[in-house]
């Protein structure tokens, strides 16, 4: 079964994250996606030096070959004349153009949206910015780290009172890339009806804000921050995470705290807090929140986590592992909903990837293609264009590829 964007051709000019793995995800769902790269390659590419340097990981380079699976790759000058025509050529086949650059970068290249999409009016120009297409700093640089900064993740995260938290690589620019693929989902639709292609930006920064949506509509609709919460002293102690007997965490989540606040006393034999004055209530348990976590952390403090999931179940409670990625990666319910997918390697054999977020039940996602090899598919994407065997010898001569 093919995908369901089957039959659409992407062109990709990007690097690092943000644009490669929105082209990622439009391959996921069965797009052409051609990379372009220049002579000295996508960053990507060498990013295995720089996170070893950082936090010491070894191994096989699962930045790029995860940003890049379901692509085919070719090298290209574009600063040479033949270069260009060459890439001029691919827009005209194409449905998409994708890159990441700088909003003034395509400008520069003769690459902008007026131009190419002069050429080919059905053209998406898909534009994964960081800050937008407008505004005072719409030409400023910016990756993941600078994203999550100025969009309110920092602060959204970790306890009350704490600095801004430390984030893991990466959360920005898969929210901006996912929102850029959806983009172009939406824009291919619209195409549809109207026979017209259109610019399509989705920045960094406005993605992660969309994310943010719940705790930034506190600050826009009140004038007043989301506060961050310290657990040890939780508004809603039945909505929280405990640490359990063998170190490990689970957490509790009810939203209708007195239809489940019986139910957690039971699971944790504590049903003599039932009917306790200070607890007996919402409003009773936030003004002794921290008293009631005490007594929980005590109290999950006898078993092991295994143990308290069965007895809280049993009791019709709300809870969850909290698990490091590591563990996500073998949950069984991420493994059965292809959130994690094998793959044959050509160099290295059954892979575990990152899967898809959706599940289609006519046209599947799937992981067709390792990313490719610097270059790997030059002649063959040329070919396809009409090149001949001694034109495409003569490009490589001149080192236009």
């Amino acid at each position: 079964m093919t995908g369901p964007l089957d039959g659409v051709r992407v062109i990709e000019i990007s690097m690092f994250q943000q644009g490669p793995v929105a082209g990622m995800r439009l391959g996921d769902l069965g797009a052409d996606v051609i990379k372009i790269e220049p002579k000295t390659g996508d960053p990507g590419r060498q990013f295995m030096r720089i996170i070893g340097a950082m936090v010491g990981l070894e191994g096989r380079n699962y930045y790029f070959e995860h940003g890049n699976r379901n692509k085919r790759g070719m090298v290209l000058d574009m600063r040479k004349p033949q270069g260009m025509e060459v890439f001029l050529k691919l827009v005209d086949s194409a449905d998409v153009f994708l890159n990441n650059m700088s909003i003034p970068a395509p400008e520069r290249m003769g690459i902008g949206p007026d131009v190419l999409m002069a050429r080919n009016p059905r053209l998406i120009y898909a534009h994964a910015s960081g800050w937008g297409r407008k505004g005072p700093d719409a030409d400023d640089y910016s990756f993941d780290y600078t994203g999550i900064a100025r969009s309110g993740l920092m602060f959204a995260c970790g306890e009350k009172g704490a600095p801004p938290t430390q984030i893991l690589p990466g959360i920005g620019d898969e929210v901006g890339a996912l929102a850029c693929a959806w983009g172009v989902t939406a824009a291919l639709y619209a195409r549809e009806k109207t026979g017209r292609g259109q610019v399509v930006d989705t920045s960094l920064m406005g993605s992660v804000i969309a994310t943010l949506g719940l705790i930034m509509a506190a600050p826009s609709m009140l004038d007043m921050e989301f506060s961050r919460e310290v657990r040890a002293e939780a508004g809603n102690p039945i909505y929280n995470h405990y640490r359990c007997q063998d170190d490990r965490w689970i957490a509790i989540a009810h939203l209708q705290p007195e239809r489940y606040w019986p139910k957690v006393c039971q699971a944790l034999s504590l049903e003599e807090l039932t009917d306790d004055p200070r607890f007996n209530s919402i409003e009773a348990r936030s003004k002794n929140a921290a008293a009631l976590v005490a007594i929980f952390d005590e109290r999950f403090a006898l078993k092991p986590r295994h143990e308290w999931l069965a007895l809280l179940n049993q009791a019709g409670c709300i809870c969850t592992p909290v698990q490091t990625p590591q563990e996500v990666t073998c949950d069984p319910q991420a493994l059965a909903n292809d959130y994690f997918v094998y793959m044959n390697h050509p160099e290295h054999g059954k892979t575990k990837m990152v899967g898809f977020p959706w599940d289609f039940s006519d046209t599947p996602a799937s992981c067709r293609l390792p990313a490719p090899e610097f270059g790997q598919h030059t002649d063959e994407i040329l070919s396809e264009l009409g090149y001949t065997a001694v034109e495409i010898d003569s490009l490589r001569r001149n080192e236009v590829i």
